[in-house]
């Protein structure tokens, strides 16, 4: 509970805020110095980039889930086995055991597999977004200078900002889950207060005065 707490207060000041802050100043140099049309494509990649983390990050978990829970039944199906060997040898079980071991560790492959998949639609996802968002910015800043009203470091400027903005944001989806499992932790402790004692006063009990 109170380290989910400290985990919070140092993701919120460490990396949502600043992120934040970065996004409104990189979207505020590029709409003052080169129009409005760039502050909108930079919002509108952003949004989406994080909205899009978010929706597989909360798709995946599940799939984690999953995997960690086979793992562990796998580790103990093998160490229940391993402990018992002497019964499992004498009713001649092995290969059930055996079977059973193959079974968890199947379920794992699969789970394990769902995994990797889905990060990998979630970086393939991340990267077109991004990647169209900054094509946008560039064919943009191309008819700028095609127009002569912007330079080639113009564009250069409008390049490194956009990508100066990929960094933190590489980091939203381990945050976003970290921070709700914070949350429904530091929920959990809150609920405690909540908890009715078993043994309680009655309405007309006696002060209890020490002697001596």
């Amino acid at each position: 509970g109170s380290r989910s707490i400290d985990f919070v207060l140092r993701a919120m000041v460490f990396n949502v805020v600043p992120t934040i802050l970065e996004i409104g100043l990189v979207a505020g140099i590029l709409g003052t110095k080169f129009g409005m049309p760039y502050a909108a494509v930079t919002i509108g990649t952003l949004t989406a980039y994080t909205t899009f983390t978010i929706a597989i990050t909360s798709w995946r978990t599940q799939f984690r889930k999953d995997m960690n829970r086979l793992d562990n039944e796998a580790s103990s199906k093998a160490v229940d086995s391993l402990i018992n060997y002497e019964t499992v040898k004498y009713f001649n079980n092995e290969e059930f055991e055996a079977d059973r071991y193959d079974e968890s560790l199947a379920g794992y492959q699969q789970a394990a597999l769902k995994t990797q998949t889905s990060l990998s639609l979630l970086n393939f996802g991340q990267n077109v977004i991004f990647s169209v968002g900054l094509s946008a910015s560039m064919i943009m800043a191309a008819q700028g200078i095609m127009a002569g009203t912007m330079s080639v470091g113009d564009l250069i400027l409008v390049n490194g900002l956009l990508f100066q903005l990929s960094v933190p944001l590489n980091f939203v989806g381990s945050v976003y889950r970290d921070v709700r499992q914070a949350l429904v932790d530091m929920e959990a402790m809150f609920a405690l207060r909540g908890q009715a004692t078993k043994v309680v006063d009655k309405p007309d009990a006696a002060e209890f005065v020490p002697s001596g």
